[in-house]
């Protein structure tokens, strides 16, 4: 992980520079008319980009190495990553407004509102990564009653009727699930959709820190994987649905 921070860093740090040294690499700039070109400060402009880009670089490289001595967890490190992606995105449009004058008055309202729209485009859709990315990475809430086992998580749920397993198992040693087809992965959870080592298609809702596995295959073929948030609680669980004859 450090490495590909380390590449990541140092590619946009080294894009900074470029950028400098020939500003119609940036985006719209590079479109621009002579007449339209006159009215950006380019020497501002580019002297901003380099810095944001020389700032945003370093973060990420500091950000690789704090996680590879801090061991601090996946979800934590890409929800940094996100934030300093978003940074990044914001500074580039408000910087585009700052160093523009073609952008001021009554002559450059349209494209104040355009930018404007894609600075709240951009926040809203960051909000949305991050709500679902972290509730995607809590572990999954399963339930049991008398009649089902109900599994709630990152989007994704199950019902399984009591009557119509066919099939319980606890596993201490886990398969593997090498593919995941439709889900969320972390350091710390699997939850959705995905297919064991041979090809054989299963639902998980797991967290890493849960403990065994509780293997639940029903009479119409599926194949589902459950535990919960500690191990107590996964065995909790399963002396539950023991109880209800299963």
């Amino acid at each position: 992980m450090f490495w590909i921070d380390l590449i990541t860093g140092v590619s946009l740090m080294l894009l900074g520079w470029a950028v400098y040294r020939n500003p119609m690499l940036i985006s719209g700039v590079n479109t621009m008319s002579k007449e339209r070109l006159s009215k950006v400060d380019l020497d501002g402009l580019k002297l901003a980009y380099r810095n944001v880009f020389l700032i945003c670089g370093g973060a990420i490289v500091l950000l690789g190495g704090i996680f590879m001595l801090a061991h601090l967890s996946y979800g934590f490190h890409l929800a940094m990553q996100l934030v300093i992606a978003f940074a990044l995105v914001i500074a580039c449009v408000v910087l585009g407004k700052r160093y523009d004058m073609g952008l001021q008055g009554e002559e450059g309202k349209k494209e104040r509102m355009k930018n404007w729209i894609a600075i709240i485009i951009t926040v809203v859709a960051f909000a949305v990564i991050l709500f679902f990315f972290f509730k995607g990475s809590k572990p999954a809430t399963i339930e049991v009653s008398e009649d089902y086992i109900t599994a709630k998580g990152g989007g994704y749920s199950a019902s399984i009727s009591l009557n119509d397993i066919a099939e319980v198992n606890v596993l201490t040693e886990w398969p593997s699930f090498p593919i995941r087809t439709n889900g969320i992965s972390t350091e710390d959870v699997g939850i959705g959709h995905f297919r064991k080592k041979g090809g054989e298609s299963c639902m998980l809702f797991v967290c890493t820190n849960g403990g065994p596995l509780f293997e639940v295959r029903t009479v119409d073929g599926k194949l589902y994987y459950l535990n919960c948030a500690t191990e107590e609680e996964t065995f909790e669980m399963i002396a539950k649905v023991k109880a209800n004859g299963r």
